[in-house]
């Protein structure tokens, strides 16, 4: 999905398993949290429950937040025609955060072995980078419309970076 996320749509997106695509959303922000926590926790801003606790947080942001966001891309997509099935819209977007889930084994891994602050250079790297997939998956739903897939994919992704800097600041 990171690499040719049109060539997955066409070919394998039905054949990938629902719960596949929630495990990656999960990993994904899981780590992404976890680096953030990290982040501050090497800063002395937050103690270790922090951080345990964020990586659930993230856990849960990415079980419940993304296929939310599924599900609302979905509503809309289905006011614009689209004959997408709420499983597919859901499991693509949640699919779309699979660069992120690399970067963030990258980032936790630069974190613990060289003591980086990683969760901006790698975790909203990671993010940004699934931009791309998910502008993809939403013009698939549309037959190729980009008037609803760039602005679609631009609202998400802000919602994600705003939630956030939010949970940063906690």
């Amino acid at each position: 999905m990171m690499v040719s996320p049109a060539s997955v749509l066409k070919s394998a997106m039905a054949k990938v398993p629902w719960v596949l695509s929630l495990v990656v959303s999960a990993m994904a922000f899981c780590l992404f949290f976890l680096q953030t926590a990290l982040d501050l926790y090497k800063t002395g801003q937050k103690g270790l429950t922090f951080v345990l606790l964020s990586a659930g947080a993230g856990i849960a942001y990415g079980l419940i937040v993304i296929p939310l966001l599924g599900v609302i891309i979905w509503l809309v997509l289905k006011l614009a025609k689209s004959a997408k099935d709420l499983k597919w819209v859901v499991s693509s977007l949640c699919l779309s955060y699979s660069g992120a889930m690399i970067y963030g084994l990258l980032g936790i891994l630069f974190s613990l072995v060289f003591a980086w602050k990683t969760s901006v250079a790698f975790g909203v790297t990671g993010v940004l980078w699934a931009i791309g997939p998910m502008i993809i998956a939403i013009r698939a739903t549309t037959d190729g419309k980009n008037m609803l897939s760039i602005p679609i994919a631009t609202v998400v992704s802000g919602i994600v970076l705003l939630s956030w800097s939010l949970f940063g600041q906690l």
